[in-house]
């Protein structure tokens, strides 16, 4: 039986800042307003979007959170 790879970072999405640029655009928010919507600060934010850090899986989860306490 082959044994799988643990990920090496449990802790990051597999969404990429692509991904999170996407997300910010379909609600029509900006840095700021997106940020705020999932509790964060906008420089984390930024940071993430830009791709100078990894999307924590903390974050993703509140973007879909977001996503299904709107309906969407």
């Amino acid at each position: 039986m082959t044994k799988l790879a643990p990920k090496v970072r449990p802790d990051i999405s597999d969404w990429t800042a692509t991904d999170l640029k996407s997300w910010r655009e379909k609600h029509g928010f900006d840095q700021v307003q997106a940020a705020a919507a999932i509790g964060i600060g906008r420089q984390t934010w930024l940071k993430m979007e830009t791709g100078k850090k990894a999307v924590d899986l903390v974050y993703y989860l509140a973007c879909v959170g977001y996503d299904a306490g709107q309906g969407k």
